[in-house]
């Protein structure tokens, strides 16, 4: 008997050990907007995070943009700060259509257990980078977005998100 309560409270904590090994990102995040700095924020945002069995993540935003604009953007990474495919409405629709893959790609290079660094590329080009984070308590997400405008003038924004 004392056996096999052992054997039930170590796969217990082993369970237990196992999800807390997984990126602190994983869940579904609320844009809040009253915290975010952004010029032009959109209407609503919600992104979800998870992790298939082979330790890619795989992030999907879903909006509506400031002018009601239902769109989506995904990607499926490793934290290897190698480049993989993203995907956007228009990139998901040529494809789907004609067979065009995206020159658009994501990739994430860890920091520490909370933070990564990221970029955005189209055809080999930064198009924007940043920090993403997860906050101590695990309840906020943020990230920073530098980019340069067609004029090469740089700007950051800042998103912040609620664990939901």
């Amino acid at each position: 008997m004392k056996t096999t309560v052992a054997v039930a409270v170590l796969l217990g904590l082993m369970a237990f050990d196992v999800e807390a090994q997984g990126p602190y990102i994983v869940g579904t995040w609320k844009l809040n907007v009253a915290a975010s700095r952004l010029p032009s924020p959109p209407q609503m945002e919600i992104r979800q995070y998870s992790l298939l069995a082979d330790g890619t993540l795989v992030g999907l935003s879903v909006y509506i943009d400031p002018r009601g604009n239902p769109g989506f953007l995904q990607f499926a990474a490793k934290p290897d700060g190698k480049d993989y495919a993203e995907y956007d409405s228009k990139l998901l629709a040529s494809f789907q259509a004609g067979g065009i893959t995206s020159k658009q790609t994501y990739s994430e290079t860890p920091v520490d257990s909370h933070t990564v660094e990221w970029a955005d590329k189209f055809d080999g080009r930064v198009l924007a980078s940043g920090r993403k984070w997860v906050s101590a308590d695990g309840r906020t997400l943020s990230f920073t977005s530098r980019f340069k405008d067609p004029r090469g003038e740089e700007s950051e924004f800042l998103f912040v998100y609620d664990r939901q």
